[in-house]
């Protein structure tokens, strides 16, 4: 019996870069259709076939006969100070519903979305944890928690429209590791971390390999419904803090937006200042769920966090 064929959009982007080389020896994997609108780094792999497409190019669809398991993760996660919000939407909810349409098109039966905890919204009355029975609030101020909320209320429409595709969501925490861009890091391993005066909420993280390890194991499952991937344990920030040795900068909320805000025009840092509110309200989530299918994660929030520090923490400048 032949092995599957996996399409995977954003397969040059951070996860896709760790997924490709565990599908590689995946012997259950005869094909891996890769779709960025970057070239992945070096060959990228024996089973890659790679196609140069954004995904709202109408020849995403001709790339995706014969293909078994759909894996979406092309999206946009730091905004530019001069993009235009409308034209992110564009790519994050809207590419994403055109590679929907076009695999359930082509016949496509399993649909991957990597989404995440950042759908749930980050409220001061968030339980802790979440589970997937929480409902999804995103915030309308954060593009990015509002695009991965739209994607998947599109996936429950076409769920009910295509019974016959079985529509799996994963939400996985902050995604850290080896292969992260070391700039998008730097708040993590750097010697000093700000709080907002008056929140000290909790965090988690997740190891790119965890996280690749779930997507890995929904391929070859039908597991319909929604997943989050999370560590098993969550730190405060000033816990996180301490655990690598750094100095606390503690500001109101506004002193700690603006501070952001100028940051982020300058090109010091790829947050937005709307992402702010990740120091003040708790968005850690159960796993469950996950791990009622057999999934695990290796790394803990510390574990995970010391590899990062051990990885980045000499070489980046905060």
């Amino acid at each position: 019996m032949s092995g599957k064929t996996i399409a995977i959009t954003g397969v040059s982007g951070y996860l896709g870069r760790v997924l490709v080389p565990i599908l590689e020896r995946d012997a259950a994997v005869e094909r891996i259709i890769g779709i960025d609108s970057r070239p992945p780094a070096g060959d990228g792999g024996r089973k890659l076939e790679f196609h140069n497409l954004d995904v709202r190019d109408p020849g995403v669809a001709d790339v995706l006969s014969d293909v078994d398991v759909l894996v979406h993760m092309a999206f946009i996660l730091m905004r530019l100070p001069h993009d235009d919000v409308s034209e992110i939407d564009g790519v994050n909810i809207g590419g994403s519903q055109a590679v929907f349409r076009a695999a359930v098109r082509r016949g496509v039966r399993r649909l991957i979305f990597v989404s995440s905890v950042v759908a749930y919204g980050l409220h001061p009355d968030n339980p802790v944890p979440l589970t997937e029975d929480s409902p999804l609030r995103p915030n309308p101020g954060l593009y990015y928690s509002r695009a991965k909320a739209a994607v998947e209320r599109y996936l429950d429409e076409l769920e009910a429209e295509h019974p016959e595709v079985v529509v799996t969501r994963l939400r996985p925490c902050t995604v850290v590791g080896p292969n992260a861009d070391p700039v998008q890091m730097a708040s993590l391993v750097g010697p000093t971390a700000v709080a907002v005066r008056g929140f000290d909420p909790p965090y988690q993280l997740i190891h790119e390999e965890d996280v690749s390890r779930a997507v890995q194991l929904m391929i070859h499952q039908e597991a319909p419904g929604a997943y989050n991937v999370t560590s098993d344990d969550w730190l405060t920030l000033t816990q996180l803090a301490a655990s690598r040795g750094a100095k606390v900068l503690t500001l109101p909320y506004a002193v700690a937006r603006g501070m952001m805000w100028l940051l982020w025009r300058t090109g010091r840092s790829p947050f937005a200042p709307e992402w702010v509110d990740l120091s003040r309200y708790p968005i850690v989530a159960a796993n469950d769920r996950l791990r009622g299918l057999g999934w695990q994660p290796e790394y803990s929030t510390e574990k995970a966090l010391q590899v990062l520090v051990e990885v980045f923490g000499p070489r980046v400048e905060v």
